[in-house]
């Protein structure tokens, strides 16, 4: 998408920096994009605190509230590296004006200024605090602070600015349509608000008399296709034999659909039959009826997506698959404790044995039908499991229960921060 060359050009430069000075401002700009995990956290904790429920619950706005303020940062850190001297220009990539024209669909437009300088503001803290560690020389501190901050307000300001302007240009075609009265209609029935089920069928053109399997589909915000998650909906439909589909775009990146009297919903009868749409994954809810059964179905998928979005390499899933560690992890810090007490020094050691003894125990402790799912030998599986053994707190005979639990966790929320390099499919 063109940036206007008006906040391109906004040529307010910064007086001429001195190589000290311009030597710590891109000192912490390299630092800024390596990605600190604690800056992005504490950048989003803010960010989030600043906006409406639904930007922390839904999971495909959420990832696209962190991909727009990761996308902020990135830019601004590498327009200061190049040349800490000269104004940045705006940032309209897909991923900062996907979620610009979400909030502008769920009329929440004016909650961005907001957001904008909440997540300004804990960058900055941030900035402030890494520039003290590459550089303790006061003046040149003081002038790298100095035209940092200028810089950071500018871009924000110059920003939301450009924002405004071109949702205001688009704001005929962002209200108006089919699309948008789906989405208000399906969001009421979602909240609960009352409505007839005639009234909500009449406006939808589905019927709630039927039974219900929500599915959510969804892809990386940086690179949305609105036409290969709609397609991608289509084949669902298709694959499961439902007597009628209905499809609702929910975000620039994702689109939520409910298949009416649909064929059982298998997650490798879905994967195969969405093969071809690149970046689509797809979470699904179990069966439900009318308009309850609606709701329940599509917040298990809610659910369900929630819990794929830590394995970036699992494309579909069922909540069949995931219910049981959904309950066990609404409190991330008490199911991290409880994976640490089950597991003892398991919970940090080679993936391959957490995945064995996983395997082992879903195999009702079979360790011939293990080697079968993990495609080895039955002695190699026997030799994990009793270096694995070695390893847990308690004897997997009298605590298999918990020790089952622990490691559908580890699982689905990957492994305890700092060690190792992300979840596992």
């Amino acid at each position: 998408m063109p940036k206007p060359d008006r906040y391109a050009a906004a040529v307010r430069r910064a007086p001429r920096l001195s190589p000290d000075a311009a030597a710590i401002i891109r000192g912490v700009s390299e630092l800024l994009l390596d990605e600190p995990p604690a800056v992005l956290a504490d950048q989003h904790d803010a960010v989030f605190a600043s906006i409406r429920e639904m930007f922390r619950s839904e999971p495909s706005l959420s990832a696209e509230v962190m991909a727009s303020s990761r996308g902020h940062n990135l830019h601004w850190a590498a327009s200061l590296l190049r040349d800490p001297g000269e104004p940045v220009a705006v940032n309209l990539s897909t991923e900062v004006v996907g979620i610009a024209r979400d909030a502008f669909r769920l009329g929440v437009a004016h909650d961005l200024p907001a957001a904008y300088h909440a997540g300004k503001s804990a960058l900055w803290r941030n900035w402030m605090r890494l520039a003290f560690t590459v550089s303790t020389a006061p003046a040149p501190l003081q002038e790298a602070l100095d035209v940092a901050v200028g810089s950071l307000n500018r871009y924000i300001d110059d920003t939301l600015a450009a924002l405004t302007e071109l949702l205001e240009s688009e704001s005929a075609e962002l209200t108006r349509g089919t699309h948008a009265q789906r989405f208000e209609t399906v969001s009421l029935l979602l909240e609960g608000a009352p409505m007839t089920t005639e009234r909500a069928s009449e406006r939808l053109g589905y019927r709630f008399d039927r039974r219900h399997t929500a599915v959510v589909l969804w892809m990386d915000p940086r690179e949305p296709d609105p036409r290969a998650l709609r397609r991608a909906a289509e084949a669902v439909g298709t694959a499961t034999r439902a007597r009628q589909v209905l499809s609702v775009i929910a975000s620039s990146s994702s689109t939520w659909t409910w298949l009416a009297n649909a064929d059982r919903v298998e997650a490798s009868a879905l994967e195969a039959a969405t093969a071809q749409f690149q970046g689509v994954r797809i979470a699904v809810g179990p069966d439900d009826t009318g308009v309850d059964g609606f709701r329940r179905s599509h917040l298990d998928a809610v659910e369900a997506q929630r819990l794929v979005q830590r394995l970036p390499t699992l494309r579909v899933a069922t909540f069949a698959d995931v219910q049981l560690v959904a309950l066990a992890t609404h409190d991330d810090v008490r199911a991290r404790d409880f994976v640490s007490r089950s597991l003892g020094r398991l919970a940090t050691a080679d993936p391959e044995l957490q995945s064995t003894l996983r395997t082992y125990i879903r195999e009702q402790f079979n360790a011939s039908r293990a080697a079968r799912v993990l495609f080895t030998h039955r002695n190699t599986v026997l030799n994990r499991i009793q270096r694995a053994e070695a390893m847990l707190p308690a004897p997997l005979a009298t605590n298999g229960l918990e020790i089952g639990v622990a490691l559908e966790i580890l699982h689905w929320m990957g492994p305890p921060p700092g060690t190792s390099d992300g979840p596992r499919a």
